[in-house]
C-alpha cells in the first residue's frame, strides 16, 4: 500500500458547485471570455450558457424530467458542448454516444440505457436509428410549451423523440438558468464502454464526480482562465469530459481538433502549434509519435498529457514541455499521474539514466486516492511484489447501469477504510518501486487498451461469432513491435477468407476493435475448466491476411525506400511493390506513423486522405518528389537546440 507523503495537498474544495454552476458563474462574472472554438466558429462562456438554457428548456417541454437519460448522439463539436450542458441543465443524465460508430453498436447502447429523448445534430438527424419522426427542434428556435396540464405529443411507438441542434444557429431567447440545480448525489453521466457478453456495459456517475474529476484534472493542470486547450478524444469515449471538464471548471477555452488534424501526428503538431494549444491531451500511441517529432525551442505548449494506455519508451528530454502520463479509468478516475505540481514529478526532463534503462512507469498516486496491491480475491496484500490494483479513490463511478452483479464484483466493500466506504478492482496489474513510484505491468484479466480504448475481448468474440459461419472464436492480443493488436482466433463451417471476417468485423466494431490477423483453427485449445485456453492459442500468421498476388519487386528509389518502411512497421520480410500497407496489417494509426516517418526520412508530406485512397508502395511513390524536386515537402521548423531544465 502506498499514499500520498510530503506532497501538496489536492483536496475536495468543490463543495456543494457542480460543474453546472461553475459555468453559469462564469456566464455571469466574464460573459466574453472565449468558452469553446471548432474552426472559424466560436462560443463565449455567456453564450455556451444561453444556448444550454435554451435546450434545457426544449428537452423540459418534450417531456424530460429529472433523472431521465438523455442520449447525446453528437460528434466533436461546439453542439456536444452545448447538449452535454444543456441536459445536464434540464436533470438528465447525459449518455454521449459517437455517431461515427456502427449502427448496431449504437442500439445496443440505446436499448441497454433506455434513453427519453435523444439529442442530435440537425445534419445527421436522418442517420439517427430508433428515433421518432419528431419535427426538428433547432436550438435558438422557441418551442411552443404544452397544453395546460399535459404532456408533449408523444412519440411514434418504438421510436425516440429527438431535439435536433442546428449548428451556429445563436439562441434567440435569453432565458434563466434553469431551475432548481441539481445535487452533486444526483446521477449526470453515463459512459458507454465495451462489455464482455455482447451487452452494453454503461459506467454511471453523479455529480460529485464530475465535479470533483474536473476540479483535480484543472488543479494538477495548473490550468487557468488563459489556457487554450485541445479537444481531440473521440466524443463518445469518457476521454471526452476529462478533456473538456478540466477546462471548463477553470473559465479556460477548448479548441477542437477536426479528424484529419488528429490522425496525423505532424498534421496534429502544426496545429498545436498554429493554435496556440497551451494543454493539450492524446492517446499514448499517437503522443509516443508526437514526442519524437521536430519541435521548434519555443512554443505555447507547455503540457502534453498521454493517457488510455501504456507509454512504451521515454520522449527526448530537451523538450519545449513537459510530458506526463495519465492513468485512471471511467470507474476511478485520475489514479495517479507522472507529472505532479511539486518537484517531485517524473517526466522525460527529469527522469534519470537510470529511469530510462526501463519503461516510463505510471507515477505516483495523486492525493485523495490510495493503491493497493493484493493477490488474490481475497484482498490480501501483496507486499512488495506485482499484485492487481484495487483503488480507494473519492472519485469514484456508482457502477454498472442494470449489472448489480457486475457492480458488486468491481466494487467492493473496502475493508483498508472507513466503514461505508468502496474499493475498485481495476483489472492490472502492478508494482511499487522503492520510491513510492507504481509501475504498470499489463492486465490479469480479458479486457486491454488497444490505441488508448478499453477493448473487453469477450465483446470483439461476441460480435465475430455472429457471423453465420462462424462457430467459436477467441480473440487475443499480441504485441507487434510497440503496438498491441488482436488476433482473432476461429472454428468455422467452411474455410472463411480472413479478408471477409475482418470486413464483417469492421461493418460491426470501431475501427480500434477489428483484428488484424485470423487464424482459423478446427478446434480451440480447452483448459482443465473447459474454457477456452488463450495461452494456448497458436501465433498469429501475418500474411495470411493477404490477398493473393503475384510479387514484383520494388524499383529503386521512392518504392524501395516506401517498402522498407511497410516492413520496419509492420514486421514484414518482404514487401512488394504491389503490396497494400492496410492489407498487410496496418490500420489507421499505423497509417498515421507511416505518414510521420514518411515526412522525417524522405522530406516528403503526404496528406492523410491521400495515404488512405491509394496504400500501396508503387502508389504512394508517385507522391514522393524525385530528388532534386522542389514538390511538396515538410514544413521547415527551426532548429531544436538543448535547453537546460
Amino acid at each position: 500500500m502506498i499514499t500520498q507523503q510530503d506532497t501538496p495537498v489536492v483536496r475536495d474544495t468543490t463543495g456543494t458547485t457542480t460543474l453546472v454552476s461553475r459555468i453559469e458563474e462564469f456566464a455571469r462574472t466574464a460573459p466574453q471570455s472565449p468558452a469553446v472554438r471548432h474552426g472559424d466558429r466560436e462560443l463565449t462562456y455567456g453564450e455556451l450558457n444561453q444556448q444550454a438554457n435554451q435546450l434545457a428548456h426544449e428537452l423540459s417541454v418534450l417531456g424530460v424530467r429529472r433523472g431521465d437519460m438523455v442520449a447525446m448522439y453528437l460528434g466533436r463539436s461546439i453542439e456536444w458542448v452545448v447538449g452535454m450542458l444543456g441536459c445536464l441543465k434540464a436533470g438528465g443524465i447525459c449518455m454521449p454516444l459517437d455517431p461515427s460508430v456502427p449502427v448496431e453498436r449504437f442500439n445496443r447502447a440505446i436499448a441497454a440505457g433506455s434513453p427519453t429523448a435523444v439529442v442530435a445534430l440537425k445534419p445527421t438527424r436522418a442517420h439517427c436509428p430508433n428515433a421518432a419522426e419528431v419535427p426538428p427542434v433547432p436550438v435558438g428556435v422557441p418551442v411552443a410549451p404544452c397544453p395546460a396540464g399535459g404532456n408533449p405529443t408523444p412519440p411514434v411507438p418504438g421510436g425516440l423523440p429527438v431535439v435536433t441542434i442546428d449548428a451556429g444557429v445563436p439562441a434567440r431567447e435569453v432565458l434563466p438558468d434553469p431551475g432548481p440545480a441539481a445535487r452533486r448525489e444526483e446521477l449526470a453521466y453515463a459512459m458507454f464502454t465495451s462489455g464482455s457478453t455482447g451487452a452494453a456495459k454503461i459506467v454511471l456517475a453523479q455529480h460529485s464526480w464530475l465535479a470533483l474529476s474536473a476540479a483535480r484534472s484543472a488543479t494538477i493542470n495548473g490550468t487557468t482562465a488563459a489556457d487554450r486547450g485541445s479537444w481531440l478524444g473521440a466524443a463518445g469515449a469518457g476521454i471526452a469530459i476529462h478533456e473538456v471538464g478540466g477546462l471548463l471548471w477553470q473559465g479556460a477555452q477548448i479548441v477542437i481538433g477536426e479528424h484529419d488534424v488528429i490522425a496525423s501526428p505532424p498534421a496534429l503538431r502544426d496545429w498545436l502549434l498554429a493554435e496556440r494549444i497551451t494543454l493539450s491531451f492524446v492517446i499514448t500511441p499517437v503522443g509516443e509519435v508526437l514526442q519524437n517529432l521536430p519541435w521548434p525551442r519555443e512554443c505555447d505548449l507547455r503540457l502534453l498529457t498521454l493517457g488510455g494506455d501504456r507509454l512504451n519508451r521515454w520522449g527526448p528530454a530537451d523538450l519545449p514541455f513537459e510530458v506526463a502520463v495519465s492513468y485512471g479509468s471511467l470507474e476511478a478516475f485520475q489514479v495517479a499521474n507522472s507529472c505532479h505540481p511539486w518537484p517531485r514529478r517524473l517526466t522525460p526532463s527529469t527522469a534519470t539514466g537510470a529511469d530510462r534503462e526501463t519503461a516510463p512507469p505510471v507515477g505516483r498516486p495523486i492525493d485523495g486516492v490510495t493503491v493497493h496491491l493484493l493477490e488474490d480475491d481475497g484482498l490480501t496484500p501483496v507486499g512488495d511484489g506485482i499484485g492487481e490494483v484495487w483503488i480507494d479513490s473519492d472519485c469514484l463511478s456508482l457502477g454498472y447501469l442494470g449489472d448489480p452483479a457486475q457492480t458488486a464484483d468491481r466494487f467492493r466493500p473496502n475493508p483498508f477504510g472507513a466503514a461505508g466506504g468502496r474499493i475498485y478492482r481495476s483489472g492490472d496489474a502492478g508494482r511499487f518501486r522503492p520510491d513510492g513510484i507504481l509501475e504498470h505491468h499489463g492486465r490479469i484479466d480479458d479486457i486491454v487498451k488497444i490505441r488508448g480504448h478499453r477493448v473487453e475481448l469477450g465483446d470483439v468474440d461476441w460480435v465475430l461469432g455472429r457471423h453465420p459461419d462462424v462457430g467459436q472464436v477467441a480473440v487475443v492480443p499480441t504485441m507487434d513491435g510497440d503496438q498491441r493488436r488482436l488476433v482473432a482466433c476461429f472454428v468455422a463451417d467452411r474455410d472463411v477468407a480472413p479478408l471477409e471476417l475482418r470486413n464483417y468485423a469492421m461493418e460491426r466494431l470501431p475501427d480500434w476493435m477489428v483484428p488484424v490477423a485470423y487464424v482459423q483453427l478446427g478446434e480451440l485449445p480447452l483448459n482443465t475448466s473447459n474454457k477456452i485456453d488463450r495461452r494456448a492459442l497458436p501465433p498469429a500468421d501475418w500474411a495470411r491476411g493477404r490477398p493473393a498476388r503475384a510479387w514484383r519487386a520494388p524499383a529503386p528509389g521512392a518504392e524501395t525506400d516506401l517498402a522498407r518502411l511497410f516492413a520496419d512497421l509492420l514486421h514484414v520480410d518482404r514487401v512488394g511493390a504491389d503490396d497494400n500497407f492496410l492489407e498487410l496489417g496496418g490500420d489507421s494509426l499505423l497509417l498515421a506513423t507511416l505518414q510521420g516517418h514518411i515526412e522525417q526520412d524522405l522530406g516528403t508530406r503526404i496528406e492523410m486522405n491521400d495515404l488512405v485512397s491509394d496504400p500501396t508502395v508503387s502508389g504512394l511513390a508517385q507522391l514522393v518528389p524525385a530528388d532534386g524536386d522542389t514538390g511538396a515537402t515538410a514544413p521547415s521548423l527551426p532548429p531544436i537546440t538543448p535547453r537546460r531544465r
